[in-house]
């Protein structure tokens, strides 16, 4: 008779055991959605924050891009202007410089 009430106990205790293991693991899976939810939530903020930052590089890098055409351009311009006005001063100094580089190349 005893065996019988301490199987009974033992049965009852393993129940009881395997309820809890039950409940702790649905509440390890509630914690996983939970999480999986918590982490598409910050990929969706992190990926509109890194859209966001591109947006304002390219702007940035588009105002660069237009400053350097127009200083290059305003470069050119004040290159022919000065062409034009000292075409004798133009080709001595082209000729100083083919002199130099020819110079220069023949040493090696």
């Amino acid at each position: 008779m005893a065996q019988a009430s301490e199987r009974s106990i033992r049965s009852k205790s393993n129940g009881a055991t395997r309820g809890a293991l039950k409940s702790r693991a649905g509440d390890v899976i509630d914690d996983f959605a939970e999480l999986r939810k918590d982490v598409g939530r910050l990929y969706e903020a992190a990926s509109h924050a890194a859209r966001s930052e591109m947006r304002v590089a390219n702007n940035r890098v588009g105002r660069l891009a237009a400053d350097l055409r127009d200083r290059a351009s305003a470069g050119a311009e004040y290159m022919k202007e000065q062409v034009r006005s000292h075409p004798y001063a133009v080709v001595g100094a082209s000729l100083g410089a083919g002199l130099l580089i020819g110079l220069l190349a023949k040493r090696r």
